[in-house]
């Protein structure tokens, strides 16, 4: 009994440990970002002032996000509110909807709300930010890593990263 005890305090320790450790760790475009058995990771971005006929009063900024599942077996499921922008200030910037459903009709691609990428597969989406000219410095951040026994020991490696976009 003594030893359950022990061991379950240990747990504890280790476990409120890694879930407070983890400094901000910035990402460049193309590296991946672990997360369990998931790899995220903006493959490109597109900076430009008018985005499919669209003219921004900022910059648009075009991201090329891609999930690869690495898991033996399940999906993992997703959507391109997955990710966000947050400025030097802390302000953030949600995707814009419309112009993502414009990209994929344009292109004959379907658009989709969530994604299900199975085991061993990838899935990429184009995500859209429209950022006021005066950001000089913007990070792509990513939600979803807050919770899961592999997020805590990564030491909130989701939750504590960011991709430079300067």
């Amino acid at each position: 009994m003594g030893k359950k005890i022990i061991f379950s305090v240990m747990m504890a320790a280790v476990l409120l440990m890694t879930s407070c450790s983890g400094d901000e760790k910035i990402l460049n475009i193309g590296d991946k970002l672990k997360h369990d058995d998931f790899y995220y990771s903006v493959q490109k971005v597109l900076k430009t002032p008018d985005f499919v006929g669209k003219k921004s009063e900022g910059t648009f900024y075009v991201v090329m996000f891609k999930v690869q599942n690495d898991a033996g077996s399940g999906e993992h499921e997703w959507s391109r509110s997955t990710l966000y922008v947050v400025d030097e200030n802390g302000k953030e910037y949600e995707n814009k909807l419309e112009l993502q459903k414009e990209y994929s009709r344009i292109n004959y691609e379907e658009y989709k709300e969530i994604y299900k990428t199975a085991a061993g597969g990838s899935d990429s989406a184009v995500v859209v930010f429209e950022v006021p000219n005066s950001v000089k410095q913007p990070y792509i951040k990513y939600r979803g890593g807050n919770s899961g026994i592999g997020e805590i020991f990564s030491g909130n490696a989701v939750k504590n990263s960011k991709v430079k976009l300067f």
